[in-house]
């Protein structure tokens, strides 16, 4: 029995994937976003694992997508424990709106929640029969740290800012 993955089926789907917010993302975190293709035949799964990698974080927490755009609206949404995830494929997805017009919410590690918008670029009828999708295809802008070192923190730490703190708790 052949484990050979089914070849890419076209359309290839190029989504731009924006930084909004969230865990330790730079002031203008907007301003960094990477394009990612991926086939029509692929699921759901693989372009939820690819935004962290596609921004050097490791593959290490939950995340959801929310075709609705709102964040923990259940409606449209798919989470990385909801098992349709390995077998809903990209062309299944209820896109919001044509390519370019309305982005839909992704969140990376429900603690930090990095907030990422995912938005239709465009559609490609070719198939790049050397290519391993999915893929980065342009990025913008310098990925923030997804663990900053606390260390750097402490240099910064401002001996009058602890003092405030102590008195608030009084």
């Amino acid at each position: 029995m052949s484990t050979t993955p089914a070849p890419y089926e076209a359309p290839i789907y190029t989504f731009r994937v924006r930084m909004l917010g969230g865990g330790y993302a730079p002031p203008n975190p907007q301003e960094i976003w990477r394009d990612i293709e991926i086939a029509a035949n692929q699921v759901i799964a693989e372009l939820g694992d690819a935004i962290p990698l596609a921004f050097d974080f490791d593959l290490d927490h939950m995340w959801a997508f929310y075709l609705t755009g709102k964040a923990w609206d259940q409606e449209g949404a798919y989470n990385i424990d909801d098992p349709e995830v390995d077998e809903v494929a990209i062309r299944e997805l209820p896109l919001p709106g044509a390519a370019g017009k309305k982005e839909f919410l992704y969140i990376y590690d429900f603690g930090d929640e990095w907030h990422f918008g995912v938005q239709l670029q465009r559609t490609s009828d070719t198939v790049d029969p050397d290519a391993d999708y999915p893929r980065i295809v342009a990025k913008h802008g310098e990925a923030p740290q997804q663990y900053p070192d606390v260390d750097e923190w402490d240099e910064e730490w401002d001996e009058e800012d602890e003092l405030d703190e102590d008195e608030d708790e009084l």
